[in-house]
């Protein structure tokens, strides 16, 4: 499962993903999917998001509209072997305070 994320109503969350290897990190050459990712939500309360899915399949722009919670699924196959996950977002409509700063890194 992805990480969960908490973000406030009226943020968008960009889902994309990233075929890893046995080591947990990014393949070097992401494979080339057999057809366009499915991409689902099941956001509780209905309409506390919506989604909206690239042609391609390979982005799920989540709009948070109202408090909840949504769980995003992806479904993608590659060479007949289909790969899932899913990730957890909690919505909260408490104002936004300064709480952190924190590095980001990124292995390529």
């Amino acid at each position: 499962m992805g990480t969960p994320v908490t973000a406030n109503v009226g943020h968008t969350v960009a889902c994309t993903y990233v075929f890893l290897d046995q080591n947990g990190q990014p393949m070097l050459t992401q494979p080339t999917p057999d057809a366009p990712a499915m991409w689902t939500d099941a956001p509780v309360p209905t309409g506390a998001s919506t989604n909206n899915v690239s042609s391609d399949g390979t982005t799920d722009v989540v709009t948070l509209a109202a408090a909840g919670q949504d769980t995003v699924g992806l479904s993608v196959a590659v060479g007949g072997k289909t790969f899932t996950d899913s990730l957890l977002i909690t919505i909260t409509p408490a104002p936004q305070v300064v709480s952190s700063v924190v590095i980001n890194a990124v292995v390529s």
